[in-house]
């Protein structure tokens, strides 16, 4: 199935407006969707033919995050979520695609995004002892998050 039959099919099994997608340069689609829908939306993706994920990537903007599903078979298609900040949830969709479990972990370490049914969320790639809070955040995190004090003396330093 071509990307605009996918596009079309995403559309009317999610009931979404026209004014949902946005055509990209370059071969690719941007659909808005809601995280509700996430699920049901990669199923779609998924039956439109062999599609693979490349990425999931993350930004973060005033009061919410916006997750970006990249997807691709010949043209590019991307599922865009937005979640609240104050409670940024989403179900995983690693029973779908299993190999989604490291782009979900990353966002999770980073961002501090859960993902709800994520079969694996160990670290992924800070220190199993990381006391910082999400590397990526834009906005300082509440004092729990914060670097604890370990009384470390910095590299080069004489005491």
């Amino acid at each position: 199935m071509s990307t605009e039959k996918a596009v079309i099919k995403l559309q009317d099994v999610l009931n979404l407006g026209r004014s949902a997608t946005k055509l990209m340069p370059i071969n690719e689609v941007e659909i808005t969707i809601s995280k509700k829908q996430i699920s049901l939306a990669v199923k779609t993706i998924l039956k439109s033919g062999i599609w693979h994920l490349s990425a999931i990537t993350c930004q973060q903007l005033e009061d919410d995050f916006i997750l970006l599903y990249h997807f691709w078979k010949s043209d590019g298609l991307t599922l865009r979520v937005r979640l609240d900040e104050k409670n940024p949830q989403i179900d995983s969709i690693c029973p779908l695609i299993p190999g989604a479990e490291y782009y979900e972990r990353e966002t999770r370490e980073m961002f501090g995004v859960e993902f709800l049914g994520l079969p694996n969320p160990i670290p992924l790639l800070l220190p199993d002892d990381w006391q910082g809070g999400y590397p990526m955040r834009k906005k300082e995190q509440p004092s729990q998050d914060k670097p604890k004090d370990n009384n470390r003396q910095q590299k080069g330093k004489s005491s």
